[in-house]
């Protein structure tokens, strides 16, 4: 009886929980509402969000690729390339696709003539478009096209997965075939093959040209899909530029200047040919320089074209400024004036002025055939401190040539006269206190052989597109009248003096010519004080004297030796380099020798 109440109760079943169809119901149940909010997430995604998700999709799937136009070539006046740009590759690896990538690799180091395990030890499986190279020319891509054919079919052979693994993307290098002759002119492009200095950067859009683009079709694993190509839009290329320069002209300067480099070691040379009567700039060049083609070995300071940018004291070339300035106010005569050049030393302003030989009484022709900075110094003082200020205003000092935009150009140094010492109007006229650039004293000089006239200097001839069609072209253009006719003769005429055998650039003369210049032997000038050894040699000359055809400057910075004037530096190379540019401008000798030009002054 007593087990009886020890044994626990019995539960009693639920028939409901045990029941299969009310589980197979909360099964149906789940299921439905699985359904229904995969299906609220589809009609979401499709209809109300399907911009976005569409967009999405396009994103990871196509791919824009740009299709890079040709660069505009840069042409001399007779069309000989200067800059020209040519179709070469990049080359990218698809690691994923790399079979043996260990011989694979090296092979690949050999054909690129890279150093072994160069690229070896940057290898990737994941990285599915390295780098290779850049550059590569036809040839080499073939090569590479070659190898890559051989080694699919060697790993099917071997039953190894046999996909391409190397991609070959167009671009354009840019070559200058006449190397670092007029590089600081024509410029250079920086790594993004954007114009960087001179012509390639002043005239960069019109240069440069318009991508195209083509849209792809990408797999999951990052392949086109040649049957999903999209649209392609093709690349329009860059116009032609042709310059005024002339590379006969160019080459010859540079032989020239490199003469000159090698005899007397100078810290730098500029030279400029341009034509008076149109201001085009027929060459320039400097020492030292720079080979566009081969930016590893470029020193920065040898880019800048020192003709725009870098002003300097001129000395007695500037001269000529003073000279035309008296001639054209009235106030002497080249031969029925005289001047006392006090033996060597006129005291002025608490200070000596000397010349560099005791002189007396000279013409203003002797004057400037002996270049006598005392006699321009009293020029000076009876012209006053605001018609001299006024003529070399006139004459383009104190502002940019305006030649070419974005090259850093200078406006050289010209002080107000409220700013001027007691001493600036003795020391201006003889080109001190003064800084000018090569190409303002070019320009300066022009107007004397263009009839007073001074002209800006012109560079860029006319633009071409591709199939040579002229889409714009320019034209001379003359600033303004610095003096009259008249006094433009006169004036060559007392520099056609210093050309003879009593003037300071009887070493200038050109045999059959008849040659107008001046020479300037400029002492440099550091914090305000000037240095006893280091000099500035100039000269400074057109020709033929009675039609100019050309001028012609050049400036030797720091020659070292035991000749360092104008007259044993500058003077004979113009002289060289004068004869040839003439000779290649098919000029015709007078057959006579240089001598002064006699003008009769107006009674």
């Amino acid at each position: 009886m007593n087990s009886v109440f020890l044994q626990p109760p019995r539960t009693k079943k639920n028939p409901q929980k045990d029941n299969p169809r009310v589980r197979a119901l909360i099964v149906f149940v789940l299921l439905g509402l699985g359904f229904t909010v995969i299906s609220l997430r589809l009609i979401y995604i499709q209809l109300i969000n399907h911009e976005k998700f569409m967009s999405m999709a396009t994103t990871i799937h196509s791919v824009r690729k740009m299709l890079p136009a040709k660069r505009g070539q840069i042409l001399d006046c007779k069309n000989v390339p200067l800059a020209q740009s040519f179709l070469t590759y990049r080359v990218r690896l698809d690691g994923m696709n790399v079979q043996e990538p260990t011989v694979t690799i090296k092979q690949l180091e050999r054909i690129l003539g890279l150093k072994e395990d160069s690229l070896l030890q940057n290898f990737r499986r994941m990285d599915r478009a390295y780098l290779l190279a850049k550059g590569i020319q036809e040839e080499k891509m073939q090569s590479l096209e070659e190898f890559q054919k051989g080694k699919l079919r060697e790993w099917k052979k071997k039953r190894l997965p046999a996909q391409n693994f190397l991609t070959f993307e167009e671009e354009y290098s840019r070559i200058y075939p006449c190397g670092r002759e007029a590089a600081q002119l024509i410029g250079y492009l920086d790594e993004n093959g954007k114009g960087a200095s001179g012509i390639e950067k002043a005239l960069n859009s019109f240069l440069q040209g318009t991508p195209g683009e083509r849209w792809i079709e990408k797999d999951v694993f990052g392949k086109e899909i040649a049957a999903y190509r999209g649209l392609e839009v093709k690349p329009i290329d860059g116009l032609n530029i042709i310059l005024t320069l002339d590379s006969v002209i160019q080459h010859i300067v540079e032989e020239g200047i490199d003469r000159v480099e090698k005899e007397f070691s100078p810290n730098g040379i500029v030279a400029v040919v341009m034509n008076p009567k149109t201001g085009e700039i027929l060459a320039m060049a400097q020492r030292p320089s720079f080979d566009p083609n081969k930016r590893q070995e470029w020193a920065i300071a040898s880019t800048r074209n020192k003709s725009l940018t870098d002003p300097v004291e001129p000395g007695s070339i500037f001269k000529i400024v003073t000279l035309s300035a008296v001639l054209e106010e009235k106030l002497f005569s080249l031969d029925d004036s005289y001047i006392n050049c006090e033996n060597g030393a006129f005291f002025y302003g608490g200070k000596i002025l000397h010349d560099s030989h005791p002189y007396g009484i000279l013409s203003v022709r002797e004057i400037v055939m002996k270049s006598s900075n005392i006699g321009f110094a009293k020029m000076g003082l009876e012209l006053g401190e605001n018609r001299l200020y006024r003529y070399a205003r006139a004459f383009g000092f104190g502002e940019q040539s305006g030649m070419l935009s974005g090259q850093g150009e200078s406006s050289g140094i010209l002080y107000p006269p409220r700013l001027w010492s007691k001493l600036s109007i003795t020391r201006i006229p003889i080109g001190q206190e003064i800084a000018v650039t090569p190409i303002q004293m070019v320009r300066a000089m022009a107007a004397i052989a263009n009839h007073g006239y001074l002209i800006k200097p012109m560079i860029v001839k006319e633009i071409r597109d591709q199939q040579g069609k002229i889409i714009q072209s320019f034209s001379p253009n003359i600033v303004r009248r610095v003096v009259s006719d008249r006094t433009a003769k006169l004036a060559t005429s007392a520099l056609v003096s210093v050309i003879s055998p009593k003037g300071t650039g009887a070493k200038a003369a050109v045999t059959g010519f008849t040659v107008a210049g001046k020479t300037g032997t400029a002492q440099k000038a550091i914090h305000g004080n000037y240095i006893k050894g280091k000099y500035i040699s100039s000269f400074i000359g057109f020709l033929p004297a009675e039609d100019p055809e050309f001028v012609l400057m050049i400036m030797v910075d720091e020659p070292h030796g035991s000749q360092y004037y104008a007259a044993s530096v500058a003077a004979p190379a113009f002289s060289v380099i004068a004869s040839d540019i003439a000779q290649a401008l098919n000029l015709t000798p007078q057959c006579v020798p240089a001598q002064a030009i006699r003008i009769e002054k107006n009674k």
